[in-house]
C-alpha cells in the first residue's frame, strides 16, 4: 500500500466539453471511486459551461463498483421473471467501520490525532522546559505553527486530502493569535536579538495568514476585500503591549469596536458576496469563526491573565455577543445557527451580569443591544419568549436609568412623594404608580401588534402587562391613597383600552367594571376609614341593589353588573358571618340582629327572577333559593329573629313554587314550615309547654302520620299544585320516618348498653309509626313498606324485651325466631296465593334478621351457639332453595351447617385440658373427612331437597377434602399426641379419595390434578412417618443415600403400566421426573458426591427414554455440584476451578440444544457461546492480571478453537481477551516508565492522523475489504 503522503499518478484525458454524456461519465467515474467529489466540482468550475448544483452529502452510503453489463440473451425456454432480491443490510460492525470514511469522522480523527501530537510533544518539551531561554520557548510554538502551515500547503495541493487540508488550516490560523500572545508574554522586547526574532516571526505569521486566507483551493469563502484580512491580522497584533497598565482594556475595546465597525461596513458595502457556501457545518463561515475566536481570545487573556476588572469589560462582552448574533443571522447557510445564537445571547447576559452592579451605564448599553437583538428575533419569528425577554429587559432598564439619577435628586423625589402619600414607613409602595407608564407603553406595543394582525403574540403581551398591573395593584394595597390612585388609573386604562378594541372581550369588561367598583369602595375607605363590619355589609348590600337594578336589560355591561352584585352579596355575607359564627359558638357578647339585613338578598333575587326572562330567570330563582337557605345561618342562632328568617323563607318559596310548579321548591316550603313549627315549640310561643326527648319522639311520629294524612287529602283534591305538594309531603314523611326509626334504633342500643332506661312513650312512638306505615302502604304492594314493618317489629321486640334483663343474646335468639318465622311465612304466602315467585322483601328480610342475629352473638361462645349458627344456616338454605339465582345463599347455608358442626366441636375441645394444637387440627380434619363422605353417601336425598345436581354435591365434598387436607397439612407441622392410627386413618382416607377421583372412569374433568393432590398427600403422610421408628431409619441413617434410593422409586413410577390400571400415566411419570430432585434438595449438603452422580445418571436415562435431551441439563448441574464438592474436599481454593465447569456447561448447552441449532435462534446460540467463553476468559482477565500467561494461554486456546471450528464467538472472545491483556500490560509498563507514556501518546496521535488520511484517500478499497470480511464471517457458526 502506498503512503497517503506520496503524490498519486495522474492520467491526462482529453474530452470535448460539450459532449451530452459527459456528466453521466463523470458520475460513473465517481461511483467507481476513480475520482473524488472535489475533483468533479473543480472540473465543472473550470471546463463546463453550465452550472451544476451539488447537494452536500449528509449520510454515508455503501459504495458499489459497477461493471459494464452485457445485453441479456433470450432464453430458449420460457421462464418466470426473476424475483427481485432485496439488498442485504450491512452488519453493525461493517456499517460502523464504513462510517469512518464520512467527513465528520475524518475531521474527528484528525482532531484527536492533532490533539495527541500537540499534547504529547508539549509534555515532552515541558520536561526539558527549564533548559530553554524565552526565545527558545517561543521558538517551539513558532515551529509548531510553521509545521502545521507547511502540512496545510502540502495537503492543499493533494486533490484527495481536502478535509485534512481544511483541518490543518484551521489549526494554523488558530495558532496565529497564540503566537503574538506568546511574544508579549515572554517579554521578547527586552533583548535586541529577540526583537529580530519578533520581526521575523510577525512578518512570517502575517504572510502565512495572508496566504492561507487567499488560498482558494482550501478555503473558498474568505471575503475578497482587504478590510477583513486587515481585521484578522490586527486582532493578532493587539496582543502586543499588554505590559502597559491600561493597554489591555484599550486593546479589548479597540478590538470589539473596530471589528464590529469593519464587519458591518464590509457587509453593507459588499452584500452580493456569499461567504458561506462551503462550510455550512460551522453554522457561519470560517472567516467569522476565526473572527469570534480572536475576540474571545482577547477577552480570555484580559480577564484571566492580565487581571483586568471584569466589571469594566461588560460592554465589551455585550458588543461581542451582539456581533456573534448579527453574524449568525447574516452569514449562516440557511437559517441562523442555533449554537452561535445561544453563544451570542450568553455573552450578552454575561456582559449585563458583570456590569449591572457597578457600571449601570454599560449595563444600559448592553440592555439596548439586547432589545435590538430580541426585537429583530420578534419581527422574524414572532416567538412569545422573545417578547418576554423584551418585557423584562425594558423593565430592568427603568431600574438602571433610576440608578443614573444623582442621589440628592432621588432623595428629594422620594421624600416629597412619601410625604404627600403618607408612605414614610414603606416607600417601595410608590412603585405602584411610578411603573404605571411602563404598563401604558406595553399596551401601546401590544396595540401595534394587533394592527399587524399578530393576535397570539399580542394576547401574550397583554397577559404579561396584566400580570404586571396585578403586581402593582397588590403593592398599592398597603397605602389607601396609592391604592385608590392605582385603582383609578387601572380603571381608566382598561376603559381606554376597551374602547380602542374592535371586539369586546367579556372577561376584560368584567375586570374593568370590577375595578370601578373597587375604586368606589377604596374611596369610601379612604374618606371613612373607621367603619365597622356591619356598616360595610350594609354599604355593599346597597351597591349590590344598585348593580342588580342596573343589570335589568340587555348587554354585556349589564351582565357584568349582575355578576358583581353576586360577588358583593357573598362578601357582605362573609362580613355578617363573623358575628353569626360567634353566636353559633355560644358567644353572645355584643349581640346585635343586623344579620337580618342580608334577607334583602333573596328578596332582591326573587324580584329579579320575576322581572327577567329565561334563562336568567332560572338562574336568579336558583340563587334566590340558595340565598334564602344560607341566610338562615345568620338568623337561626338568635331567638325571635329566627322566626323572621324562616317566615321570609316560606314567603320566598311560596312565590317560586307558584311560578315554577317545582316539587323541590314545594319540599323546601314544607321544610321551612316544619322548621317554623319546631321553633315555635322550642321557644314556647303562645304558651306552649317545653317538651322532653320522649315527647319530641311522639311529636315527630304524629307529624309523620299527619303528613301522610295530608297527602291523602291533597291527592283527593287533584289539582296540579296539590299533587306537587302531596309528593313533597310524602318524601318528607319518608325522610322523617327513616330518621325516627334510626333514632329509635340508637335508643334501643343505648338501652342494652345500660346507658338509659326504656319508657312506654317509645313503644307508643313505634306503634304510631307502624300504624302510619300500614296506612301509607294499605292497598299497595311496596317493598319499602315491608322493610319498614319489619324494622318496626324489630324495634318493638327490642323495646319490650328492654323491660326485662338487658341481654344481647336474647335479641339474637329473637331475631333467629323472627327470621325463621318470616321465612316460613313466605313459604305459606306462596302456597296460599299460588305464586311462582315471591317479592324480594320476603327473601331479604329473613336474611337481615339472620345476619343481625349473627352480629349480636359474635362475642358469645357457649354450648347453644352452635345451634344458633344452625338456625341461621337453615334460614339461608330455606331462602336459597327458592330460586336458581339464590343458589349462592344455599351454598352459604351449607357452609353454615359445617360451621355449626365445627362450632359444637370447638366447644367440646375447649372443655378438654392439656391437648396439643396438632390433636385439635387432626380432630377437625377427621370431622371434615366425615362430612365429605356423608355428602357422597346422602347424595340421592340431598338432590331432591336442595335442588342441586350430583356434580354440585360432589364439588361440595371436594371442598371439604381441600379443607381437611389443609388442616392435616398444618397438623403435620405441630406436635401430635393423639393415637397414630387416627392420624394415619384420616390421611389414608384423604389419599384414597383423591387418587380414586383421579381414575379415568371417574367422570372427573381434571383426573390428573387429583392424582397429583393424592401424591402430595402421600408426601405429607411421609412427613408424619419421620416420628415413627421406620421413618427414623430412612431420614437419619440413610440420609446421604436418600437421593439414590429415590431414583429407585422414581424408576418404578416411570415404568409401571398405569393406563392398564385405570390412571393416566402423565402424573406418575412427572412425579418420577421431580422426585429425585426434591429428595436431593431436602438432603442438601449432606448428600454424597456419588449420590449426585447416580441421580445424574438417572436423568441421563430419562433423557434417552423420553427422547428429551434437556434432561441432561439437570445431570450437568448435578455433575457440577459433585465436582464442586470434590474440589472442596481436595482443598482446591482457586476460583478458576469453579468457574471453568460453569463456562463449559454453558458451552455444552449451546452445542447440543436442538432449539439453538435452528437458524432463527442463531443469535441466541452465539450469545450463549459468548457468555460461556467470556465467563472463563473474563475471569482470568479480572483476577489473574498479575499472571499474564494464564489469560494469554486461555485466549490462545479460545482463538484456535474459533479458527478450527469456525465459531465466531470463540474468535471474538479469544481475540478480545488477548488484546485486553496486551493493552493492560502495556499500560502497566507505561505507568512504570512515565517518559514512555508520552512517546506512546505521540505515536498514537500520528497513527490517528494516518488512519484519517487513509480513510479519506482509500474509501473504496477499505469498503470492499470490510464487505468481504463481513461476508466470510456470515458463513461461520
Amino acid at each position: 500500500m502506498t503512503s497517503p503522503f506520496e503524490p498519486s499518478q495522474k492520467i491526462p484525458i482529453k474530452l470535448p466539453s460539450n459532449h451530452p454524456d459527459l456528466l453521466l461519465g463523470l458520475d460513473d467515474l465517481l461511483n467507481l471511486g476513480l475520482i473524488s467529489d472535489d475533483q468533479v466540482k473543480q472540473i465543472s468550475r473550470q471546463y463546463l459551461t453550465c452550472t451544476v448544483v451539488f447537494t452536500p452529502q449528509t449520510a454515508s452510503e455503501p459504495e458499489e463498483i459497477f461493471t459494464p453489463s452485457t445485453p441479456p440473451r433470450k432464453p430458449l425456454i420460457a421462464t418466470l421473471p426473476p424475483i427481485p432480491t432485496v439488498p442485504k443490510k450491512p452488519s453493525f460492525v461493517n456499517s460502523m467501520l464504513q462510517s469512518f470514511g464520512e467527513e465528520l469522522s475524518v475531521r474527528w480523527l484528525l482532531f484527536l490525532g492533532i490533539f495527541l501530537v500537540v499534547l504529547s510533544s508539549g509534555v515532552l518539551a515541558a520536561s526539558q522546559w527549564e533548559r530553554f531561554p524565552a526565545v527558545g520557548q517561543y521558538g517551539v510554538l513558532f515551529a509548531y505553527t510553521l509545521s502545521f502551515c507547511g502540512f496545510t500547503f502540502w495537503a492543499g495541493k493533494q486533490s484527495n486530502l481536502r478535509l485534512t487540508a481544511q483541518t490543518l488550516l484551521i489549526v494554523t490560523l488558530l495558532l496565529v493569535p497564540i503566537n503574538f500572545w506568546a511574544m508579549d508574554s515572554f517579554s521578547l522586547w527586552q533583548n535586541p536579538l529577540n526583537l529580530i526574532v519578533i520581526g521575523i516571526a510577525s512578518l512570517t505569521l502575517t504572510f502565512i495568514t495572508n496566504q492561507l486566507c487567499q488560498n482558494r483551493n482550501i478555503i473558498t469563502n474568505f471575503p475578497s476585500s482587504k478590510l477583513p484580512l486587515i481585521n484578522i491580522i490586527g486582532l493578532s497584533y493587539l496582543h502586543w503591549g499588554w505590559k502597559l497598565s491600561v493597554f489591555p482594556l484599550i486593546a479589548v475595546y479597540l478590538a470589539m469596536i473596530g471589528t464590529t465597525t469593519i464587519t458591518v461596513y464590509n457587509q453593507f458595502t459588499q452584500p452580493q458576496e456569499n461567504t458561506n457556501t462551503e462550510t455550512p457545518q460551522w453554522g457561519i463561515s470560517l472567516y467569522f469563526t476565526f473572527l469570534i475566536y480572536a475576540l474571545l481570545t482577547l477577552l480570555t487573556r484580559a480577564i484571566f491573565i492580565a487581571g483586568v476588572n471584569i466589571t469594566q469589560l461588560g460592554l465589551a462582552i455585550g458588543i461581542c455577543g451582539g456581533l456573534v448574533i448579527w453574524l449568525s443571522e447574516k452569514n449562516s447557510s440557511t437559517n441562523p445557527s442555533i449554537l452561535w445564537g445561544k453563544l451570542g445571547r450568553s455573552l450578552l447576559l454575561l456582559g449585563w451580569l458583570v456590569s449591572v452592579i457597578t457600571e449601570p451605564v454599560q449595563a444600559i448599553i448592553v440592555s439596548i443591544l439586547s432589545l435590538w437583538v430580541f426585537s429583530r428575533r420578534l419581527q422574524k419569528y414572532n416567538l412569545q419568549k422573545d417578547f418576554l425577554a423584551i418585557f423584562l429587559i425594558g423593565l430592568q432598564t427603568i431600574w438602571l436609568g433610576w440608578r443614573l439619577i444623582p442621589n440628592e435628586l432621588k432623595t428629594l423625589l422620594i421624600s416629597t412623594a412619601t410625604h404627600l402619600t403618607n408612605t414614610q414607613n414603606h416607600p417601595w409602595v410608590l412603585l405602584s404608580i411610578a411603573l404605571f407608564p411602563y404598563i401604558i407603553l406595553m399596551l401601546w406595543l401590544t396595540d401595534k401588534l394587533h394592527d399587524q394582525e399578530n393576535q397570539e403574540l399580542a394576547d401574550f403581551g397583554e397577559y404579561l402587562t396584566l400580570f404586571l398591573g396585578i403586581c402593582l395593584t397588590i403593592i398599592s394595597l398597603v397605602n389607601p391613597t396609592l391604592r385608590t390612585a392605582n385603582f383609578l388609573l387601572s380603571t381608566i386604562t382598561l376603559a381606554t383600552f376597551i374602547q380602542r378594541r374592535a371586539a369586546f372581550y367579556p372577561p376584560l369588561i368584567y375586570l374593568t367594571h370590577g375595578m370601578g367598583v373597587l375604586t368606589l369602595i377604596s374611596s369610601i375607605n379612604w374618606f371613612l376609614p373607621s367603619l365597622n363590619q356591619e356598616i360595610w355589609a350594609g354599604i355593599l348590600l346597597a351597591i349590590m341593589i344598585a348593580e342588580w337594578g342596573f343589570s335589568l336589560g340587555e348587554g354585556i355591561t349589564r351582565r357584568s353588573a349582575w355578576y358583581i352584585g353576586l360577588v358583593l352579596a357573598a362578601i357582605s355575607f362573609s362580613l355578617l358571618w363573623v358575628n353569626a359564627q360567634n353566636y353559633w359558638a355560644g358567644n353572645w357578647q355584643n349581640q346585635n340582629s343586623l344579620g337580618v339585613i342580608w334577607l334583602i338578598t333573596p328578596l332582591a333575587l326573587t324580584g329579579l327572577a320575576i322581572r327577567n326572562t329565561e334563562p336568567t330567570r332560572t338562574n336568579n330563582r336558583f340563587l334566590s333559593v340558595f340565598a334564602v337557605g344560607i341566610s338562615q345561618l345568620l338568623t337561626l342562632p338568635l331567638p325571635g329573629i329566627r322566626l323572621i328568617g324562616l317566615g321570609v323563607g316560606i314567603a320566598v318559596m311560596l312565590v317560586h313554587t307558584r311560578y315554577s310548579r317545582n316539587q323541590i321548591y314545594a319540599g323546601i316550603i314544607i321544610g321551612f314550615g316544619l322548621s317554623f313549627l319546631t321553633a315555635l315549640l322550642g321557644e314556647g310561643v303562645f304558651g306552649l309547654i317545653q317538651l322532653k326527648i320522649s315527647g319530641w319522639f311522639v311529636v315527630t311520629a304524629l307529624t309523620i302520620l299527619s303528613l301522610w294524612l295530608w297527602r291523602g287529602v291533597l291527592l283527593r283534591k287533584g289539582t296540579e299544585l296539590a299533587i306537587i305538594y302531596a309528593a313533597a309531603s310524602d318524601k318528607w314523611a319518608i325522610a322523617l320516618c327513616t330518621i325516627e326509626l334510626s333514632a329509635l334504633t340508637l335508643h334501643s342500643s343505648l338501652i342494652y348498653q345500660g346507658t338509659i332506661k326504656t319508657e312506654y312513650f317509645y313503644i307508643i312512638t313505634t306503634a304510631i309509626i307502624l300504624g302510619a306505615i300500614v296506612y301509607r302502604s294499605w292497598g299497595q304492594s311496596k317493598e319499602a313498606a315491608f322493610y319498614g314493618i319489619g324494622w318496626c317489629l324489630e324495634l318493638l321486640t327490642a323495646e319490650i324485651l328492654g323491660f326485662g334483663e338487658h341481654s344481647i343474646i336474647r335479641i339474637a335468639i329473637a331475631n333467629i325466631i323472627l327470621g325463621l318465622t318470616t321465612q316460613l311465612f313466605g313459604e305459606w304466602w306462596r302456597r296460599k296465593h299460588q305464586l311462582q315467585t315471591l317479592p324480594n322483601s320476603f327473601h331479604i328480610l329473613p336474611l337481615i334478621y339472620g345476619a343481625f342475629s349473627v352480629i349480636l352473638r359474635l362475642n358469645t361462645f357457649a354450648n347453644f351457639t352452635g345451634f344458633c349458627s344452625l338456625g341461621v344456616a337453615l334460614i339461608l338454605i330455606g331462602v336459597g332453595r327458592r330460586r336458581e339465582a339464590f343458589k349462592p345463599l344455599l351454598y352459604f347455608g351449607i357452609i353454615g351447617l359445617s360451621i355449626s358442626a365445627y362450632e359444637l366441636l370447638f366447644y367440646q375441645m375447649s372443655l378438654s385440658k392439656g391437648e396439643a394444637l396438632g390433636d385439635g387440627l387432626i380432630a377437625m380434619s377427621a370431622l371434615g373427612t366425615s362430612i365429605m363422605y356423608a355428602y357422597r353417601i346422602l347424595t340421592p336425598w340431598l338432590i331432591s331437597y336442595l335442588g342441586l345436581n350430583s356434580q354440585e354435591l360432589k364439588n361440595i365434598a371436594h371442598l371439604h377434602w381441600v379443607w381437611s387436607s389443609i388442616l392435616f397439612l398444618f397438623a403435620m407441622t405441630l406436635p401430635i399426641q393423639i393415637n397414630s392410627s387416627i392420624v394415619l386413618g384420616t390421611g389414608l382416607f384423604l389419599v384414597r379419595y383423591a387418587i380414586w377421583q383421579g381414575k379415568e372412569n371417574s367422570q372427573e374433568t381434571n383426573q390428573e390434578i387429583w392424582v397429583y393432590l393424592g401424591l402430595i398427600e402421600v408426601g405429607i403422610i411421609g412427613i408424619y412417618l419421620r416420628n415413627l421408628p421406620i421413618g427414623r431409619l430412612i431420614f437419619e441413617q440413610l440420609l446421604p443415600w436418600n437421593g439414590a434410593i429415590s431414583c429407585l422409586f422414581a424408576y418404578f413410577l416411570y415404568i409401571l403400566p398405569w393406563q392398564r390400571l385405570g390412571w393416566s400415566k402423565t402424573p406418575w411419570q412427572r412425579t418420577a421426573y421431580i422426585l429425585p430432585l426434591i429428595i436431593v434438595g431436602t438432603t442438601g449438603l449432606t448428600t454424597y458426591p456419588i449420590t449426585l452422580i447416580i441421580v445424574a445418571a438417572y436423568y441421563v436415562f430419562l433423557a434417552n427414554a423420553a427422547t428429551q435431551i434437556r434432561f441432561t441439563y439437570i445431570s450437568l448441574i448435578l455433575i457440577d455440584w459433585a465436582l464442586f464438592t470434590w474440589f472442596n474436599d481436595l482443598n482446591f481454593r482457586d476460583s478458576l476451578w469453579y468457574v471453568i465447569p460453569i463456562g463449559l456447561s454453558l458451552l455444552y448447552i449451546a452445542q447440543i440444544d436442538e432449539q439453538l441449532k435452528l437458524s432463527t435462534t442463531k443469535p441466541l446460540r452465539h450469545s450463549l457461546r459468548m457468555l460461556g467463553s467470556g465467563l472463563i476468559c473474563g475471569w482470568t482477565i479480572l483476577f489473574y492480571e498479575n499472571l499474564p500467561f494464564i489469560p494469554g494461554v486461555f485466549s490462545l486456546i479460545t482463538i484456535f478453537a474459533g479458527l478450527g471450528l469456525k465459531v465466531r464467538a470463540f474468535l471474538y472472545v479469544g481475540t478480545g481477551t488477548f488484546l485486553i491483556t496486551s493493552i493492560y500490560q502495556l499500560v502497566i509498563f507505561s505507568l512504570s516508565y512515565s517518559f514512555l507514556k508520552w512517546i506512546v501518546g505521540l505515536l498514537v496521535g500520528i497513527l490517528l492522523i494516518y488512519i484519517a488520511a487513509n480513510f479519506e484517500t482509500r474509501r473504496t478499497q477499505i469498503t470492499a475489504l470490510l464487505r468481504n470480511i463481513s461476508d466470510e464471517f456470515a458463513n461461520w457458526d
